[in-house]
């Protein structure tokens, strides 16, 4: 698998395979794309920073075979894209042609066509697939930093900061930092990491990348962005240059993932309501309150939580206002008041 290959792979991994979504290498090298049109979607009752985790039923449509359903188990959707996700929408999926069952959302989408634009890195650019993720503005121009040696950490540390992942462009012979940024503009990049031999901006010096991952047990856990792996782009060559595109997303409402309770867990507190805290954002509403990793919230402004699935839109009903949060924290109970940040328009 080529460098970008391998980021798209990580990332995905960190956003997707984590809940049954990713696409494998295998998958990746020897899967045929397709378009797939929604047949149906349900809610797992997983959540992502008040975004729900769905499941989807799709028909795969190959150019070579019959059209065939198969089932995405789960796939983070953003709680403002959920109708771009309804029946008859249409996405880019990768399958198996020896097992069709394997199939995974395809982040690249169809081939590129050769041709040249005079950008190697406008060419070279294979998008990321956020799922309706909501984005702050743009600036003027992007920043650009010089990824550092850990480029796994380096995806961690701007997911755990609030940026996600447009796409990225391999390039070969092409040092020179403003294509780059071009195409970082053009796409409506907040920020541009790259990696490889890189000449500076005319005037100023290419500064490395200043994020860095939360420590495990800052603030809990890591922050829900978490991505996990090997580093990227330890394989490229002396004259090989990766750019990498980063938006800046709005904040979440709340901020944690949360799953509902398993079967020993409701065996062990002797209940059914409630939701586990995965993971908790940096800098988020809920960090800023002291929800940790682990706890277990059975009410939130009083109300109890029987179905997780419904979750979200209380969140979202609440944005905005300071709500009492009811915890269990090692089986003990615990309230506190979280400042929930407004809904993004």
């Amino acid at each position: 698998m080529g460098p970008l290959g391998a980021l798209s792979a990580l990332v995905l991994s960190g956003c997707l395979s984590t809940f049954g979504g990713g696409m494998s290498d295998e998958l990746r090298e020897k899967g045929v794309s397709a378009p797939a049109d929604v047949l149906e979607i349900w809610d797992t009752g997983w959540t992502i920073n008040d975004n729900p985790v769905i499941g989807m039923k799709v028909r795969v449509r190959p150019a070579d075979r019959p059209a065939f359903e198969a089932t995405i188990e789960k796939t983070t959707v953003s709680r403002i894209a959920v109708p771009q996700f309804q029946p008859g929408a249409r996405l880019w999926v990768r399958f198996d042609p020896d097992d069709p069952r394997l199939v995974a959302v395809d982040p690249e989408g169809p081939s590129r066509p050769a041709a040249s634009s005079g950008n190697p890195y406008r060419d070279g650019f294979v998008g990321s697939t956020n799922v309706g993720a909501s984005f702050l503005p743009p600036p003027a121009a992007p920043a650009v930093y010089l990824g550092t040696a850990d480029s796994a950490a380096d995806v961690q540390a701007l997911y755990e900061n609030d940026y996600a992942l447009l796409g990225a462009s391999s390039a070969s012979g092409a040092p020179d930092v403003g294509p780059a940024l071009e195409h970082g503009r053009e796409v409506g990049a907040a920020l541009v990491v790259v990696y490889g031999r890189f000449l500076p901006p005319a005037g100023r010096a290419l500064d490395v990348l200043p994020y860095r991952p939360r420590p495990a047990g800052a603030g809990g856990e890591q922050g829900s962005g978490a991505v996990r792996g090997a580093a990227l782009f330890s394989n490229l060559g002396p004259d090989d240059q990766v750019a990498s595109y980063w938006g800046k997303t709005r904040p979440a409402i709340l901020g944690i993932v949360s799953r509902p309770l398993d079967g020993e867990e409701q065996a062990r507190l002797g209940r059914r309501d409630g939701i586990v805290v995965e993971g908790v954002s940096s800098r988020s509403p809920a960090e800023a309150a002291g929800i940790q990793a682990g706890d277990v919230v059975v009410a939130v402004d009083g109300r109890p939580l029987p179905d997780a699935r419904e979750v979200p839109a209380l969140i979202t009903s609440l944005a905005g206002r300071k709500v009492r949060f009811d915890l269990l924290r090692g089986g003990r109970p615990l309230s506190v008041d979280v400042s929930l940040h407004p809904a993004s328009p």
